[in-house]
């Protein structure tokens, strides 16, 4: 790739552009998410919900970059990188609660002790949602939580690419 058609892609990655795009794949996934939580009966565990609360945050932010001069431009890209870095940072510690290279929260991975047959009983009736160290489902032989860290790291580069283009873009 030559410098020309760099600067060229580069230039496509203006803040509102960038914004739009964050928006309609945060959208998207949350989309995904829900149909196969109410359609196909793909029961979340904790960290996946926490998890959804990083698209929706990339959604608002997106909005208020869209929409407001407090974090238009590049400030508004800087804001998205730090939403991203959380979902990678929590989604990251999900895949190795998934893969047991670390044990995660006892409310979340089940490992909670029970004295008496009644707290344990107790502890069953409480539980609505899988553990989060349990694969849910998985597509083509990897599980859903590392194609979401795939995805938000993806993004992440995509939208630090676009620190590159000039902030005066948007003006055009």
């Amino acid at each position: 790739m030559n410098c020309t058609t760099m600067n060229t892609a580069l230039n496509c990655l203006t803040p509102k552009h960038l914004h739009w795009f964050l928006i309609w794949v945060a959208a998207t996934s949350l989309g995904v998410a829900y149909v196969a939580e109410h359609g196909y009966q793909i029961i979340p565990c904790d960290f996946c919900l926490y998890e959804r609360c990083v698209y929706a945050a990339v959604i608002i932010v997106g909005l208020l970059g869209l929409k407001t001069n407090f974090l238009k431009g590049h400030r508004g890209i800087f804001v998205q990188l730090l939403v991203l870095f959380i979902g990678i940072v929590l989604t990251g510690y999900h895949v190795g609660m998934e893969q047991h290279w670390w044990a995660g929260p006892a409310s979340c991975t089940g490992v909670q002790t029970a004295t008496t047959l009644e707290d344990f009983r107790a502890q069953l009736m409480k539980m609505s949602r899988p553990r989060c160290d349990q694969i849910s489902w998985v597509l083509l032989g990897v599980s859903a939580t590392v194609w979401n860290l795939v995805l938000q790291a993806g993004l992440a580069f995509l939208t630090s690419l676009s620190l590159y283009s000039p902030d005066d873009l948007d003006k055009r």
